[in-house]
């Protein structure tokens, strides 16, 4: 009896929750997230429109609990006053268009304008952008480090699906981190800058992550178990409009933190950029006596395009 009364016992203590990893990892994902989750913000892009109501009776007005936004997308607070980070592929033509910042479930129109209207700062070359609401005792995100990921990290996305995280319930989904350093998938037209060129993450910047991101997603936080930002989501995969089983985040590295800063004080960032990707010789051309490195690409109108290197 004294034997089995021990087994029980044992049993029982190694299936308590303390000990279950699966109940420490549930812990830590909804830990995450109520750590982060007030950090990040609904954004409806709507064109600028005098009428409340289109022409299909539907109200525009975004206070009204029938306005249904055409575009959308998430933000992160980076400031106690109201400076929200989103993506700049989001924003479209600021000259057409007024942006609406859902926080606590209440509309903020973005009020502070920079060099373009609505628009405190952009920087699209890295698809990043500040926009400024009236706000007040916001809480930032807290940032973690990219360059400390490895594959196989477990992420969280959060981040503002279909739309509808107007009423301040932000939507999480969770995964890992499939890939460091992956090229942005080929370009549709609003993830282009509006001179028509490639951003940055075009040549391998980008965390790939398998955390399903529906539409609504970019511009949202993808986050560590710690809580923390680690990267910031920018794109589904290319040219598609519905749900995908995974997406990109732009890294929260020392680039990211330096381009943020420029932005939150208004100013546009500056970058040396050669404008040429290269790649290593293969076997073949190894064995023809070649060596240094092959050409593989030439930004057009860069220092190597005006300079006459060619792939």
């Amino acid at each position: 009896m004294a034997l089995s009364a021990i087994g029980v016992t044992t049993a029982f203590a190694q299936e308590s929750p303390v000990d279950d990893p699966v109940a420490v990892v549930q812990k830590a994902v909804k830990d995450a997230i109520a750590k982060a989750e007030s950090s990040v913000v609904a954004i409806a892009r709507v064109r600028k429109r005098e009428k409340k109501f289109d022409p299909t009776g539907v109200s525009i007005d975004p206070s009204s609990t029938d306005f249904i936004p055409q575009h959308f997308g998430a933000g992160v607070v980076v400031d106690p006053q109201g400076l929200i980070l989103t993506t700049y592929h989001l924003l479209g033509d600021p000259e057409k268009f007024d942006y609406i910042v859902w926080l606590n479930r209440a509309p903020y129109e973005v009020t502070r304008i920079a060099a373009v209207q609505q628009v405190n700062a952009a920087d699209p070359w890295t698809d990043l952008a500040i926009l400024k609401i009236e706000a007040a005792n916001l809480t930032p995100i807290s940032f973690g480090d990219a360059d400390a990921l490895k594959k196989g990290t477990f992420v969280v996305a959060l981040g503002n699906p279909h739309g509808i995280a107007r009423d301040g319930k932000l939507s999480a989904s969770w995964g890992i981190v499939s890939n460091l350093e992956r090229k942005a998938p080929t370009s549709p037209p609003e993830f282009r800058t509006s001179e028509g060129k490639e951003t940055l993450h075009h040549f391998g910047t980008l965390i790939q992550t398998d955390a399903k991101l529906p539409p609504g997603s970019s511009g949202g936080a993808l986050i560590n178990l710690q809580g923390e930002m680690v990267g910031l989501i920018t794109s589904l995969t290319p040219r598609s409009e519905e749900p995908t089983a995974g997406g990109f985040a732009i890294p929260v590295d020392d680039l990211f933190h330096r381009v943020l800063g420029e932005l939150k004080e208004g100013k546009s960032p500056a970058f040396g950029f050669l404008g040429v990707s290269t790649r290593e010789l293969d076997a073949n051309e190894r064995r023809r006596g070649e060596f240094g490195a092959r050409v593989d690409r030439v930004v057009e109108n860069t220092p190597a395009a005006r300079g006459g290197l060619r792939p």
